[in-house]
């Protein structure tokens, strides 16, 4: 099967890089999202572990809160405490569309 190509000013280019070009643009930068976003849950896991340590020691939760978003902004932070445990919350948006919300939980003892 030929190839079919069109000219342009700079020579003859096949339609096939003109449709690949932007497939692998696109292929790329979900790739790199994906990286991003799974390296920012993991920084999330070790915040919220040390989050949750600060304030269950007595330091302020809205300022250990509001650090923990300054170091992952992705994140939607938030604690909870029962009588015996302190947890911290990283709520991460879906890396695509149709998958749900991940949760980053955290807990220290009181």
């Amino acid at each position: 099967m030929r190839s079919r190509s069109f000219r342009d000013d700079r020579g003859l280019v096949t339609t096939e890089i003109a449709i690949a070009i932007p497939a692998l643009l696109l292929v790329v930068g979900l790739v790199i999202g994906a990286v991003r976003w799974a390296m920012d849950a993991v920084t999330a896991t070790s915040v919220a572990a040390e989050t949750a340590r600060d304030i269950s020691r007595g330091e302020s939760e809205p300022e250990r809160l509001a650090a923990a978003k300054r170091i992952v902004g992705l994140a939607d932070w938030s604690a909870r405490s029962s009588a015996t445990e302190l947890c911290v919350d990283a709520l991460f948006p879906p890396p695509l569309p149709l998958m749900g919300h991940v949760t980053v939980t955290q807990c220290a003892p009181r």
